[in-house]
């Protein structure tokens, strides 16, 4: 019972007031593939596991986009791919799984030097990655202002939300201080179309920043990799990860070059770049 305690804890970070303050791994990944969450008796903030057995029974020759199902040939609404910012273009494929196109190269203002123009500003939309709109001087004094702490922000302007990590809000006229929808939204991860086949494969969510709210890739098993043991004794009883076609216990790690992996809340192991070189 001891050790079991113990797993749980690993999973989970509390502020000094008792509320949740993150979880040791991202779970917007999970939130977004609409996986079920499940929580211990010990554990009101953190869930130990997502249940996510809904994209592996999906109808056979559909393909399977926040739980809404797609024909061969059809591709995803940009409500469900959201801001992907990868420009992928994806379609469904017959076996079930997206095929997708990632062009080389990105936004305008990500890369063209001087793309704004002086005094200029760019307005965005929700699920577009890219600027609709460079709007320039004059401003139309009826132009919706935002103000967010000591930022003031113009109409279509974007900006990360105060306090709710993960999420972004758009300044408009309807903006009401409160950071509620549809001003503010959730990241768009695109695991299930860009990584739709890694992501059948049972591989690995793969963040390269600390901050990183969706994978940047997904990790399958590989011969040269490593399996490292948990330094607890694993509680059959607890969930476990799934790895390719390995289960394993929350503790227990995967090393595949300058990436480690571990499970901490299941079913999928989570990576990020092994800094320690240990």
């Amino acid at each position: 019972m001891i050790a079991h305690w113990i797993i749980l804890v690993v999973a989970t970070r509390y502020s000094v007031n008792g509320e949740c303050n993150e979880c040791a791994v991202p779970t917007l990944v999970y939130e977004d593939l609409k996986c079920v969450p499940k929580f211990s008796d010990l554990n009101t903030c953190c869930p130990i596991e997502y249940d996510c057995s809904h994209i592996y029974n999906q109808p056979k020759g559909t393909c399977q986009v926040k739980g809404k199902y797609y024909k061969p040939g059809d591709r995803p609404s940009k409500e469900d791919v959201g801001s992907d910012c990868s420009h992928a273009s994806c379609t469904c494929g017959d076996k079930g799984l997206f095929d997708c196109i990632i062009p080389s190269d990105s936004c305008a203002e990500f890369w063209v030097p001087g793309f704004i123009k002086p005094g200029c500003y760019l307005a965005y939309e929700h699920n577009r990655c890219c600027h609709v709109e460079q709007k320039c001087p004059p401003f139309n004094d009826d132009n919706a202002k935002c103000k967010v702490g000591d930022n003031t922000y113009r109409e279509g302007e974007r900006f990360r939300h105060p306090t709710k990590k993960c999420t972004n809000c758009i300044c408009d006229k309807n903006f009401n201080g409160k950071f509620d929808a549809p001003q503010c939204q959730r990241f768009n991860c695109t695991s299930e179309t860009v990584h739709s086949k890694k992501l059948h494969k049972y591989c690995a969510p793969t963040y390269v920043n600390p901050d990183d709210c969706c994978p940047r890739s997904w990790l399958c098993p590989s011969d040269d990799g490593e399996y490292i043991p948990s330094s607890t004794s694993p509680v059959s009883s607890t969930p476990q990860c799934t790895f390719g076609d390995r289960l394993m216990y929350v503790g227990e790690k995967y090393r595949h070059g300058t990436t480690i992996c571990e499970c901490v809340i299941p079913p999928y192991l989570s990576c990020k770049p092994n800094l320690g070189g240990g």
